[in-house]
């Protein structure tokens, strides 16, 4: 055996064992998964090349330069590797928290083997590629006419990484289409709209079309709603019943504040132009809706119309006392509702009318709060049809269910009576309309009928005394001791809100 096959073998023995041996170290390594193929590829191709050479294999042999070539290139591509862990991956990424697009890595990595493939064709096969390049002048411009497509997707997208005009996660609008960027890569860009759908834009066309970012530089997005409301009703009034849905309506920021702007004067109507700010972008459809939905509904409560054009004229006639029967209809709708609340069943017909005609009859969308806890109150409610939650807070914010009140449930007996503040919040579950009975009405009834106080207030105190018995459980004797002392002082606290002495 010759000196130069022993040097031979021993630099393969040594080169398997240097594989061995780094495979070894980064065996724990998960990032170094696609590393390891790599690194074994390598050490197989230079120990063929030098088994070969130790055999005596000449260099410039086919078998022994494509040994040699497929060496340097998997050695050059290991290389590389290697510098992606350490420099991308973990100085510049980890330690740095600067983030290079993968595409511009994958850019760089491409030229350099490239750069090392000339290199070879040149060096070990003796390929002459200017020659090459000059007699395929023709073929290249074929080439490229046919992926000029291609290849305007490619740069447009190196672009677009190296801008870095969103992220994935982000909502974007291109174009006509709007959705969360879910994938982004050489060729095309991929968002999956609101209806769930997955829509591909090739690069090149992001690149010309006009990109919004709803989510950049902060997720803060204001949105529009345009209302007509009717010449008749003042600016100030407008304003006033609009600004009150926004601390109602979840998902609407009160930091920037709403505003609302009168926009033009139209043809049937003054158009508002109604701003307000959220975060949750993906639910801006949602936000919207409740908050149209609200305006609908307060502007009704508030006796505020909106417009509609009108194409058609219709006469038609309306008798005189249309607008007084329509009104007595409602009263006698309201007299029956209260004839079935159990805190006025003392009360005969006569002296329930008197209540009823200063009473009002509201309609609510579900989500509204009706009262809020701790707030001032004076007025008694009655479901007429819907349903609602009762809830309490902490002072967290945490929230308690205390019970669901249906049709003929009725609520803020305390708050008519004496003026206490609202122990409870009040929240619709569905359309809820509701019977409104205000102290004014109340204080009437009494000045006319005094005699009225004692029942209404031991009503009130069995109304108490059986809210109690569910909420608490206290013992029989507590209750009975307790009992007079209740009375006389409920009594008395009616008599001091409504002055009566």
């Amino acid at each position: 055996m010759s000196q130069q096959m022993i040097v031979y073998g021993i630099e393969a023995v040594a080169l398997g064992l240097a594989v061995g041996l780094i495979l070894w170290i980064i065996r724990k390594h998960s990032p170094g998964s696609k590393l390891k193929l790599w690194i074994l590829l390598a050490g197989i191709a230079g120990a063929s090349y030098l088994v070969m050479k130790m055999f005596g294999v000449p260099g410039e042999s086919t078998f022994s330069r494509i040994a040699l070539a497929a060496t340097i290139m998997l050695g050059a591509n290991t290389i590389l590797q290697v510098l992606n862990l350490l420099l991308w991956d973990y100085l510049l990424k980890k330690q740095g928290d600067i983030h290079i697009p993968r595409l511009i890595i994958d850019m760089i990595n491409f030229i350099v083997l490239a750069i090392v493939a000339v290199a070879i064709l040149n060096g070990i096969f003796g390929v002459k590629l200017t020659a090459f390049l000059v007699t395929s002048t023709v073929l290249s411009a074929v080439i490229g006419l046919s992926l000029q497509d291609i290849l305007g997707n490619l740069f447009a997208g190196l672009a677009l990484q190296m801008e870095r005009p969103y992220k994935v996660g982000e909502w974007i609008g291109v174009g006509e289409e709007e959705g969360i960027v879910v994938q982004m890569n050489w060729r095309t860009l991929t968002i999956r709209t609101r209806a769930g759908d997955h829509v591909t834009i090739p690069n090149a066309t992001v690149s010309k079309d006009i990109v919004t970012n709803y989510s950049h530089p902060n997720r803060q997005h204001m949105c529009r709603i345009e209302v007509g409301m009717a010449y008749d009703h003042s600016p100030g009034q407008v304003r006033k019943v609009i600004s009150g849905i926004f601390a109602r309506t979840d998902g609407v920021l009160s930091k920037p504040l709403p505003k609302i702007l009168l926009n033009k004067f139209d043809d049937y109507t003054i158009n508002y132009d109604v701003r307000f700010w959220i975060t949750e972008f993906h639910r801006k459809l949602e936000i919207e809706n409740d908050i149209r939905t609200h305006i609908w509904y307060s502007l009704r409560r508030a006796g505020l119309s909106i417009p509609f054009p009108i194409r058609d004229v219709t006469l038609r006639t309306v008798s005189e006392d249309h607008d007084f029967r329509i009104n007595e209809l409602l009263k006698t709708e309201m007299l029956n509702e209260l004839k079935k609340v159990e805190l006025f069943k003392m009360l005969n017909d006569e002296q329930i009318l008197k209540l009823a005609e200063s009473s009002s009859k509201h309609l609510y969308s579900k989500g509204e709060i009706l009262v809020h806890q701790g707030d001032s109150g004076d007025s008694l409610l009655i479901i007429s049809n819907g349903r609602v939650e009762v809830y309490v807070s902490d002072s967290s914010g945490r929230k308690t269910h205390l019970a669901d009140l249906h049709d003929r449930d009725y609520f803020g007996e305390m708050s008519l009576l004496t003026g206490e503040p609202r122990s409870a919040s009040v929240c619709t579950l569905a359309e809820t309309e509701v019977i409104v009975v205000k102290k004014e009405g109340l204080a009437n009834l009494l000045e006319t009928e005094p005699s009225i106080l004692e029942p209404l207030s031991e009503m009130l105190e069995k109304r108490l005394e059986d809210l109690s018995s569910r909420a608490v459980n206290r013992s029989i004797e507590e209750q009975e001791k307790k009992q007079p002392v209740q009375k006389e002082h409920i009594l008395g606290r009616i008599r001091d809100f409504f002055g009566i002495r």
